[in-house]
């Protein structure tokens, strides 16, 4: 095995466990808007956007909004440099290939941001319905780029639950009310509890991201297009921690044709930072606006790879002119040659956009404590 993934499977952990343990699992390829009326409301209406820019700038999907927090000025530089493209309901057309409708659930795109290592892939689903707070499970297949299903080297999906953390390290709901608890089904862990999520939108719908990380990760996937296939939706109950059981209660067949546009734009760096006398060496650093990869020199193998040990010290964030911090987090790691012990890590930004003019550094956990106080400049 030379490569495995950390995925983000929290609907069912324990908060309190997502920083100590984040599930994981080995990754696919890295197994070895009268005249003078009207004149003068334009007037007023671009008056309105020059000094707002408001309206200007698409509000993204809510799932994507929770997670990035997007100030105005990471969605304009988003859509300027084609990181997010966003897709009105008004605008995507049934059976257009961004919709499409089987079963009386219709399936349409909503958002994408795309990088050269990563895209995440928002739909709306409308007309499938379960009670309040079981989580959905949706029957999907990673699909393929211009008719090539090897282009993911990692693929996940993801329903918003609705669930917001506060500054305070509460959980509620986007009401501000708190995140109401849920159990296991199981006798034996009853005591074990999770958050029950709200699955579904005001407006009936609710919001899946699918997430791919690329196999090629020089840019040559973008302006292509992904074809992706559904055959039906259920539900899942907990029945334990890490047992989960699904119900299929929709059989159909849905497939969306998407543009994969996206953005290239990314800062690469040669630090050749060596981390102590027997720590790694961390060769080059290409960091994008939602993901990255570091390349390092090992000295020996890496004790423990094969049970799932990571190499230490462990990637925190991408620090910026402001001093504040961008937190990201490993997803692949491997080796890029064996022979020659050259290994790669994966990560991608957790709770913000990375401007990239504004980054100057690599923050990594020190092995002991964990805490983010090893700093690589980029320069």
């Amino acid at each position: 095995m030379n490569g495995k993934e950390i995925l983000k499977g929290l609907s069912y952990i324990d908060p309190a466990y997502v920083e100590a343990a984040q599930p994981r699992t080995t990754d696919k390829h890295n197994a070895a808007s009268k005249p003078r009326f009207l004149l003068i409301a334009a007037i007023a209406a671009t008056l309105l956007l020059l000094l707002t820019g408001a309206a200007a700038y698409s509000k993204w999907a809510s799932g994507l909004e929770a997670a990035y927090h997007p100030s105005e000025g990471i969605r304009k530089q988003s859509e300027q440099n084609g990181l997010s493209v966003t897709y009105p309901r008004e605008t995507v057309q049934e059976d257009s290939g961004l919709s499409v409708t089987d079963q009386g659930i219709t399936i349409s795109v909503k958002q994408t941001l795309v990088d050269a290592l990563q895209a995440k892939i928002v739909l709306s689903v409308q007309g499938f319905e379960l009670p309040d707070g079981v989580r959905p499970y949706v029957y999907v297949e990673p699909g393929t780029l211009d008719g090539d299903p090897e282009f993911w080297s990692s693929f996940s999906y993801d329903v918003y639950d609705g669930i917001l953390l506060r500054d305070d390290g509460t959980y509620v709901y986007e009401d501000g009310t708190p995140a109401a608890e849920d159990y296991y089904t199981d006798d034996d862990v009853r005591e074990d509890g999770f958050f029950k999520g709200r699955y579904f939108r005001p407006d009936g719908s609710m919001e899946l991201t699918l997430d791919y990380r690329f196999q090629n990760t020089d840019g040559s996937v973008l302006g292509k297009n992904l074809t992706v296939y559904f055959t039906g939706f259920g539900q899942e109950t907990a029945v334990s921690r890490g047992n989960l059981e699904q119900e299929q209660l929709v059989f159909g067949n849905w497939a969306l044709t998407i543009p994969l546009n996206g953005t290239t734009d990314a800062v690469t760096a040669t630090p050749n930072y060596r981390f102590g006398p027997e720590g790694p060496t961390l060769l080059t650093a290409t960091i994008g606006p939602i993901s990255g990869r570091l390349n390092y020199q090992l000295d020996s193998p890496l004790e423990g790879f094969d049970e799932l040990e990571f190499l230490q010290p462990a990637i925190a964030g991408i620090r910026l002119k402001d001093g504040s911090m961008v937190s990201v987090q490993s997803r692949t790691e491997g080796y890029s040659d064996l022979e020659k012990l050259l290994f790669y890590v994966e990560f991608e930004a957790r709770e913000g956009i990375v401007d990239l003019s504004q980054a100057t550094g690599l923050v990594f956990r020190d092995p002991q404590t964990y805490e983010p106080t090893i700093e690589v400049p980029l320069t």
